[in-house]
């Protein structure tokens, strides 16, 4: 079995996403606190050992990139996360401000509170954001889950439709 490497950093990224979105959301408050059962404080070490993995799975995303870009491949990658346009950007560009706005409340929870206010008030709508990002990638890759009918050869009469295997 020959695994691509932007396949399996796709979908261990999307693993880790759906943990962090999960944790995440429970994190928020009382609203969303019954996807862990109320239990904040796995959700807080869940969410903080989850977002060391992403932020480990985004920065091996970049350097793959990085090296594609340095050695001018310009193979098509369909499963890469981080690229130079369009959804791809957009999600680097979340990622970024993601792990920007997480370390912040992380390491400087406990000085500056307006700060992390402001950091807590980003990262909440940048994973609403991220959130809608992955509902609209799902749809738009909804295709994949369209089996097409196998048709068999002929002139393409009513004799032919009725041989038509679904």
């Amino acid at each position: 079995m020959n695994l691509r490497f932007d396949f399996v950093i796709h979908w261990l990224w999307a693993i880790v996403f759906a943990v962090l979105a999960i944790s995440g959301f429970a994190l928020i408050g009382a609203k969303y606190g019954w996807i862990v059962n109320y239990s904040i404080a796995a959700a807080d070490y869940v969410h903080r050992v989850g977002s060391a993995v992403f932020v480990l799975l985004t920065l091996l995303a970049i350097g793959n990139a990085a090296i594609k870009a340095w050695k001018n491949e310009n193979r098509p990658s369909a499963w890469m996360i981080i690229g130079a346009s369009g959804f791809r950007l957009c999600n680097f560009i979340i990622s970024l401000i993601l792990i920007i706005t997480g370390a912040f409340i992380w390491i400087c929870s406990e000085y500056n509170h307006v700060q992390v206010a402001f950091a807590l008030y980003l990262h909440e709508y940048a994973a609403f954001l991220a959130l809608a990002g992955v509902i609209w990638h799902l749809y738009q890759k909804s295709h994949a889950l369209d089996w097409p009918a196998v048709k068999t050869k002929g002139k393409g009469g009513p004799a032919d439709a009725a041989k038509t295997v679904v």
